[in-house]
């Protein structure tokens, strides 16, 4: 135990994540913080069917988790059902790609440094660190803050304002969950001509503007097309409290 742990209020300073692998990858160069932003950016977008799952894994790690309450959270995400890896190999790798840091806990949900280690065994390292926790880094809160679907809204908007009132109808819609052939009979339908006409996008398929709305945060599929909840919130113009 260091002496800041026996004698002062660990809770001052901030603890450092674990020296393993998963932690800071040796086979990786140190990069820039703007560089790791980017990289975990790229990573994130990657994957199209977990975008949204690391997005709001990154915000629920603001506040330091276990990795218990991690997987309890992630499981309880509607995109979560589209998810082909578990819990523990998506967290590991946002930690991998910078996003969120990684601890080691004691059995009284301590950081245990390498200090703590030392002397020890590998056995009795083994018996000291029973849990471990993850928290967003700096990283991850730029990435994540970049990832806020009502911010993507506003961008899809402002690229293309005459689009904004079908994009608002058909997350009207979609208040509740339709099939892809409604939304298509919607938008082909005298309503959604009209809107279309409107935005001066009358040939475009009515996958595209689906796509476009999934893309921003606002939409999801889950046996069928469904406003998210920050798509509701953006259509109400409230945001939820974080």
């Amino acid at each position: 135990m260091t002496d800041l742990m026996k004698n002062g209020n660990p809770d001052q300073i901030p603890d450092e994540p674990a020296n393993r692998d998963l932690a800071k990858p040796s086979d990786k160069k140190e990069l820039s913080f703007d560089e790791k932003v980017e990289a975990l950016d790229r990573f994130i977008h990657f994957e199209p069917l977990i975008r949204e799952v690391d997005y709001k894994t990154l915000l629920f790690c603001e506040t330091r988790r276990n990795l218990s309450d991690i997987e309890e959270a992630m499981a309880s995400f509607p995109e979560f059902k589209g998810a082909t890896r578990d819990q523990f190999a998506l967290v590991t790798e946002l930690v991998d790609h910078y996003g969120l840091a990684f601890f080691e806990l004691d059995a009284e949900g301590r950081v245990v440094t390498e200090a703590d280690k030392d002397g020890l065994t590998e056995n009795e390292v083994d018996d000291l660190v029973v849990g471990f926790a993850y928290e967003t880094t700096e990283v991850g809160r730029a990435v994540a803050e970049r990832l806020d679907p009502h911010r993507r809204f506003a961008e899809l908007v402002e690229a293309a304002p005459e689009r904004e009132p079908l994009y608002r109808a058909l997350l009207n819609l979609l208040r509740v969950k339709r099939t892809f052939a409604e939304v298509d009979s919607y938008v082909r339908g005298s309503e959604g001509a009209m809107v279309l006409a409107q935005a001066g996008v009358g040939g475009m398929q009515p996958s595209v503007f689906v796509d476009k709305l999934e893309r921003a945060g606002v939409l999801f599929y889950d046996g069928g097309w469904q406003a998210t909840e920050a798509g509701i919130e953006v259509l109400d113009g409230v945001r939820a409290a974080a």
